[in-house]
């Protein structure tokens, strides 16, 4: 098993296509255009970004975060380039548990092309093999079947739904619950140089 992930350096993940790596300040204004975006963040809470200034915030608190040790959130980039067409992360990590939350959002440009999913795999091997997690968990909004997909396709399977779990576009909204067991993720995905 690898070293446990002690926040002393930020980790930069490596996919075949993608690589995720820290928010700078210049990313201000690719993040203000995902979050921006009604169609991209239409299932999160709060509305859509208004101002850049609300991007340069979320990056200010994301680097707070991670220096706290309370989360560790990439910025998505395609190799070969450094425009950040998404975010992922950990939004806790339950250390006690071993347990950790990931969340997601990515460019509309982007959908429909295995970018996520790609995305979440490499966050979750992170999460198994440097985090030493037993349990990875996430949630959907009823509305947004596209979210459960990559899940699924990430591994994850559907453990629930809440019902009515919060309020939102004028109504209470249910909530899918997803999680991911190391011993399911090994037995289909044996550690790295096995």
């Amino acid at each position: 098993m690898s070293a446990l992930f002690d926040f002393s350096v930020f980790p930069t993940l490596y996919s075949r296509r993608l690589v995720l790596r820290e928010f700078r300040t210049d990313d201000a204004d690719d993040v203000f255009a995902i979050r921006g975006d009604l169609m991209v963040t239409r299932y999160n809470s709060g509305k859509p970004y208004e101002r850049v200034e609300q991007a340069v915030d979320l990056i200010a608190a994301m680097a707070r975060a991670y220096r706290d040790q309370e989360e560790v959130r990439w910025a998505i980039t395609r190799r070969g380039s450094n425009e950040v067409i998404g975010i992922i992360g950990y939004n806790y990590w339950i250390r006690r548990d071993a347990r950790g939350s990931v969340g997601y959002d990515l460019a509309r440009v982007w959908w429909g092309r295995g970018i996520m999913t790609e995305a979440v795999n490499a966050v979750v091997r992170f999460g198994f093999d440097r985090m030493h997690l037993n349990r990875i968990e996430a949630d959907t909004d009823v509305r947004n079947p596209a979210s459960g997909r990559v899940l699924e396709k990430a591994g994850f399977v559907l453990e629930g739904r809440q019902r009515e779990q919060f309020y939102d576009s004028g109504g209470y909204q249910d909530l899918m619950l997803y999680g991911l067991l190391r011993k399911d993720y090994l037995a289909v995905s044996p550690p790295q140089g096995a």
